[in-house]
């Protein structure tokens, strides 16, 4: 399951990615409890991070690695990935594109593979529906908290 979406955001660019920096990281995601380095530094390749959510009363903790980074005036892009529970590989891709002063094109997309007959049949039983409200609900959270760090 793949998924991209495209949001033009009115901020500057070094705005919108502050939200992705790794000590920035609980702000985009309200259910991380932890985002802990636990290999090479933050903010480069190579970078894993034990990362704790809070699922309704389960802690659920992954490793996090972030395998692609890029990072200039125009263009910045950050791609991370995870084995969730040994059932699925997990993929975020975030790209933001500089198309003025105070406005940046924020591409999201990804992927979830299932690594086993189980999580692949997971796959498959999910709502494409509700995955989509997910993706949507994550950029417009980029939206809204792009605009309040510029307004602080």
């Amino acid at each position: 399951m793949k998924w991209k979406e495209e949001m033009m955001i009115k901020q500057p660019i070094d705005k919108v990615w502050e939200l992705f920096l790794d000590e920035n990281a609980k702000i985009l995601y309200p259910k991380l409890e932890d985002h802990v380095l636990v290999e090479n530094q933050n903010n480069e390749i190579g970078a894993k991070h034990a990362q704790s959510y809070k699922e309704g009363k389960q802690l659920q903790t992954y490793v996090v690695e972030t395998v692609g980074l890029e990072d200039t005036p125009t263009k910045k892009l950050r791609h991370t990935r995870f084995q969730m529970n040994g059932l699925f590989e997990i993929n975020y891709k975030f790209t933001l594109d500089k198309k003025s002063e105070n406005e940046t094109l924020f591409t999201y997309e990804g992927s979830q593979k299932g690594l086993t007959l189980t999580g692949k049949m997971m796959l498959l039983a999910g709502s494409k529906k509700r995955r989509q409200e997910t993706v949507r609900d994550f950029m417009q959270r980029v939206e809204m908290k792009a605009e309040k760090t510029t307004s602080e």
